[in-house]
């Protein structure tokens, strides 16, 4: 999480039971190191400086993966992670998604940009990791939005569009907008929260996979399509990144 950037990582849970597995502590430091790569580019010392308005998160993302699959191999530690990483430049807000996080992006009251999850088949998704066949060089997405001041962007991993529909997730967004169709709006930090637009939607889709009496989700309707009988939401961790577009701000 910087200034001109927003990243988040999903361990994959199914390491689970093998010796050594910690997915979770992958994905912190696969965020750590893409933030650390990112942080580069603000080095005047550092020769990526001069290319800061170059900077492309599928490279970042690469080199991110590299230290920490070394890291990982070097302390013994195996497990594999989802990410989608997003960095502001000028008006583009440029993308890099390997598996199924999320990334939208919000213009008044409605989406002007929604990412695709990519998975192998249902409920794989594509990441990197110990004996992962993917690798963000090669695989993972890539995107360029133009934004402009105000436009929200949100950041989740999969526990949130898992269990919370498009719809629903706007609906959510909009209560703390207090906009109307006709009106442009304007977010300001003093008026609009993004932290407690996370919270909110972090709680919704928490109350859906608690709830006993719930029939639908996205996970349940993509998991009927595949003739899986599926009822309500799927329990898990619910990772969001909420930002505002602010003015433009001048290179390091």
């Amino acid at each position: 999480l910087r200034s001109d950037s927003l990243g988040v990582a999903d361990g994959v849970g199914g390491w689970s039971g093998h010796a050594g597995a910690n997915s979770a502590r992958w994905a912190r430091k696969f965020m750590h190191h893409c933030s650390a790569e990112l942080a580069r580019y603000e080095n005047v010392d550092d020769e990526l400086f001069l290319n800061y308005y170059e900077v492309d998160p599928v490279d970042v993302m690469q080199r991110a993966y590299e230290k920490t699959l070394s890291e990982c191999k070097e302390e013994g530690t195996i497990g594999s992670s989802t990410a989608l990483l997003a960095v502001l430049r000028n008006d583009e807000l440029r993308l890099a998604n390997l598996g199924d996080c999320s990334c939208c992006v919000i213009r008044g009251d409605e989406y002007i940009f929604r990412s695709e999850e990519q998975q192998h088949r249902f409920n794989y998704p594509f990441q990197a990791g110990t004996n992962a066949k993917d690798v963000p060089a090669r695989d993972a997405q890539k995107f360029a939005v133009k934004v402009q001041r105000d436009d929200i962007v949100i950041l989740a991993s999969d526990g949130l569009v898992d269990n919370v529909f498009s719809d629903d997730l706007l609906e959510e967004v909009l209560r703390f907008v207090g906009s109307n169709a006709n009106t442009a709006p304007r977010y300001t930090l003093r008026r609009f929260s993004p932290q407690a637009v996370s919270e909110a939607l972090c709680f919704r889709a928490k109350s859906v996979y608690e709830d006993q009496r719930a029939v639908a989700s996205p996970f349940q309707q993509r998991a009927m399509e595949e003739g899986i009988h599926f009822a309500g939401g799927k329990p898990d961790d619910v990772s969001c990144l909420v930002g505002v577009v602010g003015e433009l701000e001048a290179a390091p």
